[in-house]
């Protein structure tokens, strides 16, 4: 039987390419710079930083162990290392099992690092405090480490002959239509709101300042504000006069304690003709006051400007000539 496989030297160069390729897969990216170690010794205690690798890689984490040698009698306490690293986050911590060494005891604590993009890597000093639980009267006794700063590995140090180049410059990218009208549907919300809460606050301003304000001064601001909105000019007689015989009568709810704002005018003149606050002529104004307003809201009354401003002078000389009330306040 005649065999099928011929040796070629086309197959011999094949299978060597291969053998190589598996080679190069296989092997393993590791560093051989060895992990960096510094001691201190302080009095019974001997503490030991290794850091590996021993540089900062930003796509790999640091095992930072601090490892403790002391006698059995000694006890050690190492602070918290969330506040002493500048360009790490912790990302985990792990104490493996302590073993005992020519009659000492080891211990080990392990972190592990994330280097973040910082200026400086380091771990501060740390305050390490330890006592001798064989005497029950000893006191604490701490020592120092020095800082550990870590270096940062140069980029490409893994490719020496490589070398990293732009191959263009940065490209602005428009952003999308649906993009810019969702921010700007956003920031349009966000104003609107913006103005409502202004609006509102203003609103609730004012009310507290009307409301530490005496009845005569609440109206007589109130009439302001109604003459500034100049409602006449334009042309809302109705509006007017509703907003005006609601200031007086609001008035005469504060300062004399009648409902005057719930009464209609035949109510309240009834009310007022009874009562002592009330002088007869004074009655008899607020009686062609709101008999006036009555005619111009409901019976579509169209006065001309001097009933109007006639009007507006006979509220405000009651507000402020009351001398009912002015009495009370003053007596108060």
């Amino acid at each position: 039987m005649k065999n099928k496989w011929k040796i070629t030297p086309v197959s011999l160069f094949f299978a060597a390419g291969l053998w190589l390729a598996t080679i190069s897969c296989a092997a393993p990216l590791s560093s051989n710079a060895a992990p960096r170690v510094e001691k201190t010794t302080s009095g019974p205690v001997e503490l030991i930083i290794t850091a590996d690798p021993p540089q900062v890689h930003l796509d790999r984490d640091i095992l930072l162990s601090i490892k403790t040698i002391t006698p059995a009698k000694i006890t050690v306490r190492l602070p918290s290392l969330d506040n002493r690293l500048a360009g790490f986050t912790l990302s985990g911590e792990f104490d493996r099992e302590p073993v005992t060494q020519d009659g000492a005891i080891v211990r080990e604590h392990c972190f592990r690092l994330t280097p973040l993009v910082a200026a400086e890597y380091r771990l501060a000093p740390m305050a390490v405090t330890y006592t001798d639980t064989s005497r029950p009267e000893a006191q604490e006794s701490w020592f120092a480490t020095r800082a550990f700063v870590f270096e940062v590995a140069p980029v490409g140090t893994e490719h020496p002959g490589a070398t990293i180049r732009d191959i263009r410059g940065p490209v602005w990218i428009y952003p999308a239509f649906k993009t810019v009208a969702g921010w700007t549907a956003i920031l349009a919300l966000i104003s609107a709101a913006i103005w409502a809460l202004y609006r509102f606050s203003r609103r609730i301003h004012r009310a507290i300042q009307l409301r530490r304000m005496s009845p005569r001064e609440r109206a007589l601001n109130q009439l302001g504000e109604l003459l500034k909105k100049d409602l006449v000019g334009k042309g809302k007689i109705k509006e007017f006069y509703t907003e005006l015989t609601m200031i007086v009568r609001c008035y005469i709810e504060g300062a004399h304690s009648i409902r005057a704002p719930e009464q209609t005018t035949e109510e309240f003149l009834v009310t007022a003709s009874h009562n002592p606050s009330f002088k007869p002529e004074v009655v008899n104004k607020l009686k062609i006051f709101l008999q006036t307003s009555d005619l111009v809201k409901f019976a579509v009354y169209q006065p001309d400007k001097e009933i109007i401003d006639r009007t507006l002078a006979t509220a405000g000389d009651y507000i402020d000539t009351d001398e009912q009330y002015h009495d009370k306040a003053k007596e108060a």
